[in-house]
């Protein structure tokens, strides 16, 4: 395994939470009229990210979780895989996808297709953090982001390198060396 060094902080704790505050704000105006929005969150990265969301929000929600695969070690592999599914029924229903970080789009994409497929009515997506370099070049495009960030390897606020930092405070970049 490679040596793991946390090198500067590209979120700290306090922007964090201004960041949480002001998504939930976003999320409360434009999900205003509807009764009990679902808010679905991309495991294992999101629970962090969703947790201090749904807080924030402060009103009847209803939650579930969705565990996708689409990486190996730090790259993808192009192929999503569902490892646990939903259990709500999403027919009729405004979905709020929660995922900690958007780079590729290509998991977000799939899960919001998936989710029109199965009934919802709307599917919005909030990120805690976008790595796009160019936000033109596929994927997805998050309806609510908290933070744009450098596209570097990044740990921490529900981001890993192999299930390592993941419950990090903050945000910071890792350098791995052999």
């Amino acid at each position: 395994m490679p040596t793991m060094t946390l090198q500067r902080t590209v979120l700290g704790t306090e922007e964090i939470a201004a960041m949480v505050e002001r998504v939930a704000a976003e999320i409360n105006a434009a999900t205003a009229d509807v009764e009990r929005p679902v808010f679905v969150g991309v495991m294992k990265g999101a629970y962090i990210w969703m947790a201090d969301l749904l807080r924030a929000v402060g009103r009847d929600v209803e939650t579930d979780y969705i565990d996708v695969s689409s990486y190996d070690g730090d790259a993808s592999t192009g192929r999503i895989t569902i490892q646990r599914d939903l259990k709500v029924d999403l027919t009729g229903r405004t979905v709020v996808i929660l995922d900690e970080v958007i780079d590729s789009g290509l998991t977000l994409r799939y899960l919001k297709h998936d989710f029109e497929e199965r009934g919802a009515e709307q599917v919005l997506i909030a990120v805690a953090v976008d790595k796009r370099e160019n936000v033109s070049s596929g994927g997805v495009t998050p309806d609510f982001i908290g933070a744009k960030v450098p596209n570097e390897f990044l740990v921490g606020y529900g981001m890993d390198y192999n299930n390592h930092h993941r419950n990090l405070p903050y945000v910071a970049v890792l350098e791995l060396t052999e």
